[in-house]
């Protein structure tokens, strides 16, 4: 069963992490939704990296599937979104995206973040940085 895989994590994989590269072989192919690479390219340009290094960014992305939302997406999302505001769980927008997508898909997800263990329901591979 493919894996949706969060930016952090996409990072990790570009920098041949040997824990991310287990979890992605374990349950591959490993994908990414579109909230992923804005969020990755973001901080490829808030990083300032030169135009030949955000374009490596680019090409590197390319090698995964990208999944895009639908009304399906965002109907879980608005349900997602509004369910984990009454319990005064506030978290950042794309973060409820991505965990659309996982959800929707029914595909695990791998992140570096913290925050999507608040997400019921999701399947979530959490890897701590180092």
């Amino acid at each position: 069963m493919p894996i949706l895989v969060d930016t952090g994590a996409v990072e990790l994989l570009r920098r041949r992490d040997r824990r991310v590269e287990t979890l992605v072989l374990r349950h591959y192919p490993p994908v990414i939704c579109t909230h992923v690479v804005g969020e990755f390219l973001f901080g490829q340009a808030h990083a300032k990296v030169t135009a030949s290094a955000f374009q490596q960014a680019r090409e590197f992305l390319e090698g995964f599937e990208i999944l895009q939302p639908n009304g399906v997406t965002a109907a879980i999302y608005g349900r997602l979104r509004a369910e984990l505001v009454l319990r005064g769980v506030q978290l950042p927008d794309p973060d409820y995206w991505i965990a659309a997508q996982a959800l929707e898909n029914r595909y695990p997800l791998l992140s570096t973040d913290r925050d999507f263990q608040q997400i019921p329901d999701l399947t979530l591979h959490y890897l701590p940085h180092r």
